[in-house]
């Protein structure tokens, strides 16, 4: 198993692309500009200094281009020093302390950015994977988040942003999550080892990073990937074939029935669905996640005394799980019994405050019970967040062309 690297492919050098970026940092600095221009005539001694100082600046920048990163760091650091508020030189200073591995000191000049002007994403993005070189998972987990809600100007970086983020969220227990973000970059064109083992230690829902994979599971992590790719690219009758030559070979591995579950989910195959589900549960007993699939599927197929059932068995193995209590209310809900549907479903509300089926359930469910003004106030909670969540979808699928959750019937947010 090779090294995890930098980047997805090999280490991209930083260079190959900070000049299309410094066009995003030289907009924020005209403020600056302007603010300067309108201040009064400097002194003799202060008109020195300045022109001392964009003398320093363009040195650095002449050293930069020339490839001397020696002397480009020195003139970096001397011109930081007297003007610390230049975005465009915190950029070039991190940069090249990226590239020359010294990821800790990149950090720290990436931070001071990101402190002048936070709304920089490729700033973030550069922060957040010096912090993962040097094993600050916490905070790049943070810092690569950002980045989801600021734009990245340069899509190379914004691919080694999500695969970096994609490996957090599977460590983190959001293989859902991660594998939407490695098919996006598997459907866009990236091939290499790394991402494979990325996608099939999400698919196995395995949280370890690619390097610290046994190297005695190598097989099973490989085809797992090459059996993601073929999820991420909808080629589901090969798949399937892939999933039997699978289960032959790794009969007890855990997830693969899942994953399988999921895929025939989004075909609408129910009932083999459910049974793939149900030999998940053998396999994972303790886990939540095929019960919660299990009994949405009931739920689905109006199975509600079966979806109550499943519901309270993944609630016996996850006490906060916002959809096992969703699907036992709105399922109590669907079987005349909304006295009892309310608790569950404001307990839901409660734990996912963003996801509007529950909205919608509570808003029937209060109705039913005649209480007309908390039915009202939830069906307008509903409408409003059902707009917001076709905006956020829209988006997604912009971000990340092609890019699907490998289960089929599970929302979105986090368990």
């Amino acid at each position: 198993m090779p090294a995890l690297r930098t980047s997805i492919d090999a280490k991209r050098r930083t260079l190959q692309w900070a000049c299309a970026i410094v066009f995003a940092v030289a907009h924020a600095l005209v403020p600056h500009s302007a603010s300067a221009q309108a201040r009064t005539a400097a002194s003799p001694a202060q008109a020195r200094g300045s022109a001392a100082q964009q003398q320093t600046e363009r040195e650095a920048d002449a050293a930069r281009e020339h490839g001397d990163t020696q002397a480009s760091l020195k003139l970096y650091e001397a011109a930081l020093a007297h003007r610390p508020q230049w975005q465009q030189g915190w950029w070039y200073y991190g940069s090249l302390l990226y590239d020359a591995n010294r990821y800790a000191d990149a950090a720290r000049a990436f931070r001071k950015l990101t402190k002048l002007n936070d709304q920089l994403g490729d700033a973030w993005g550069m922060l957040g994977l010096c912090e993962f070189e040097v094993r600050e998972y916490p905070a790049a987990y943070q810092d690569l988040q950002r980045t989801q809600r600021l734009s990245i100007t340069e899509p190379s970086l914004q691919k080694i942003v999500d695969y970096h983020l994609a490996l957090l969220l599977n460590v983190h227990g959001d293989a859902d999550a991660a594998l939407v973000l490695l098919s996006s970059l598997y459907v866009g064109g990236v091939r290499s080892e790394d991402l494979q083992v990325a996608m099939g230690l999400s698919l196995l829902r395995v949280p370890i990073f690619p390097a610290d994979l046994d190297p005695s599971r190598d097989a099973l992590v490989h085809d797992a990937g090459n059996l993601a790719a073929l999820l991420a690219t909808r080629q589901y009758e090969k798949a399937a074939l892939s999933f039997q030559d699978m289960f032959a070979r790794y009969p007890t591995v855990p997830f693969l029935h899942y994953a399988y579950g999921g895929m025939l989910a989004s075909q609408a195959r129910d009932a083999d669905a459910e049974a793939q589900f149900k030999a998940e549960t053998e396999l994972s007993p303790d886990s939540v996640y095929p019960y919660l699939e299990w009994a949405f599927v009931a739920m689905k197929t109006k199975d509600y005394a079966e979806s109550k059932r499943l519901a309270n068995l993944a609630l016996q193995r996850n006490a906060n799980s916002f959809l096992a209590h969703y699907i036992l209310g709105n399922s109590m809900l669907l079987s005349d019994d909304p006295k009892s549907a309310v608790p569950e479903l404001e307990l839901a509300k409660k734990l996912a405050p963003q996801m509007p089926d529950i909205r919608y359930s509570l808003s029937r469910a209060y109705a039913r019970l005649g209480q007309a003004d908390l039915a009202r106030q939830e069906q307008a909670d509903f409408r409003e967040l059902q707009k917001k969540n076709a905006v956020d979808r829209l988006q997604l699928v912009k971000r990340y062309p092609g890019a699907q959750p490998i289960t089929g019937v599970r929302p979105t947010t986090t368990q």
